[in-house]
């Protein structure tokens, strides 16, 4: 099956059911479109926040604001690197990564805001311009990652699905902290 845009999706068996969470958020929707809307949306929230506000989660124990966003930088990073890998022909498995603990060494909350959104909009810009040149063939590509089944196409749905997964929550848990009693 093909998006509007003409990007392959993933076919079932071709990740870890983890992910199917993800794909099927952004599954038969254009990608192009999905990353613009969420490039605006991380914009408007993270183009002024204060350090202050940055710093602030919703409850003790989860992320803040700049934890949030540096962990979807992250993360966006791994699968890149893993979409990469595959549709060079790596046979060699690829590693999984700890969230929790990549979060916990990074040092996001020392980190403006502001920068991290302009590593997070550079990032995309990078990974449009990767994907732009991966042949229909390349899309169908396959790899190991952590002992399974990893599809190219599915690596590129997954980051679009991941990210709609947080802004999701940051609009259910995050803005209200910035907004208290409004809808968003």
């Amino acid at each position: 099956m093909e998006t509007s845009k003409g990007l392959p999706e993933p076919k079932a068996g071709t990740y870890h059911l983890f992910y199917k969470g993800y794909i099927e958020r952004v599954s038969g929707r254009d990608l192009r479109k999905i990353s613009a809307e969420q490039e605006h949306f991380i914009s408007s929230v993270y183009g002024d926040l204060s350090p202050a506000a940055a710093a602030k989660s919703y409850q003790p124990g989860k992320w803040s604001f700049n934890q949030v966003l540096g962990h979807v930088l992250d993360t966006e990073k791994i699968m890149h690197f893993r979409a990469l890998c595959i549709s060079r022909g790596e046979k060699a498995p690829l590693p999984g990564f700890d969230q929790d603990l990549y979060v916990k060494s990074a040092g996001f909350e020392s980190q403006s805001p502001q920068k991290i959104l302009a590593s997070f909009l550079l990032h995309r810009q990078l990974f449009w311009e990767f994907i732009e040149d991966i042949s229909l063939d390349q899309w169908h590509f396959e790899g190991i990652v952590r002992d399974q089944t990893m599809a190219f196409s599915a690596l590129v749905y997954i980051i679009f699905g991941h990210m709609e997964h947080h802004v999701e929550l940051l609009r259910k848990h995050y803005l209200p902290l910035l907004h208290p009693g409004s809808s968003l």
